[in-house]
């Protein structure tokens, strides 16, 4: 009788695996094939977020450069010229001439504050498409050896559930609380 009863746990247990690794297979597939790009749109992807990169933070740097240099650089060093010019500073006020002449290198540290910014989250977007990468690699390795273990037992069912005589309500397990050694004598 207990030979009975484990033959039965055996076959439940058996079932439970099939169904599990059926609704996992489910689960895991369509996310492997969404997560998985080829090679060359992922290096071309990750090649323009790498030249993005950069580029934000050249022009970065690019806008610190005119508020070291204000003085130097052609449309800024006009602000120098009317804030040094007494014609311009009497007409203007210098009070407002400075303003504009603060006004316009904070804009550009503002400015440039923005392109590292922008940077930085490039850098992370990247930086996510790689663990996404691998991500998709892991569970495409997940999904293969589930579709092995899926073989397996349906190898298994098939050459030995068949062969037993009168057994195919076996494929079937019945419910836990219709188990054939609990039923009531009536």
């Amino acid at each position: 009788m207990s030979t009975s009863r484990l033959h039965d746990d055996l076959l439940q247990g058996f079932h439970e695996e099939k169904k599990l690794i059926r609704e996992q297979l489910d689960v895991l597939d369509p996310m492997a094939v969404s997560l998985r790009k080829p090679v060359a749109q992922r290096l071309l992807s990750k090649g323009l977020l790498i030249f993005y990169e950069i580029l934000c933070y050249l022009l970065s740097v690019a806008m610190l450069l005119p508020v070291i240099f204000i003085n130097h650089i052609y449309p800024f060093h006009l602000l120098n010229v009317l804030r040094s010019r007494e014609i311009y500073t009497d007409r203007l006020g210098i009070a407002d001439m400075n303003n504009l002449y603060f006004s316009v290198a904070g804009l550009l540290v503002i400015i440039a504050i923005l392109f590292f910014m922008l940077a930085r989250l490039v850098r992370k977007m990247r930086l996510k498409n790689d663990v996404l990468n691998l991500a998709g690699k892991h569970i495409k390795t997940l999904v293969g050896q589930h579709l092995k273990r899926k073989a397996v037992l349906d190898g298994i069912e098939q050459r030995h559930f068949q062969e037993l005589p009168g057994n195919n309500d076996l494929l079937d397990p019945p419910p836990a609380d219709e188990h054939p050694d609990w039923k009531r004598d009536v």
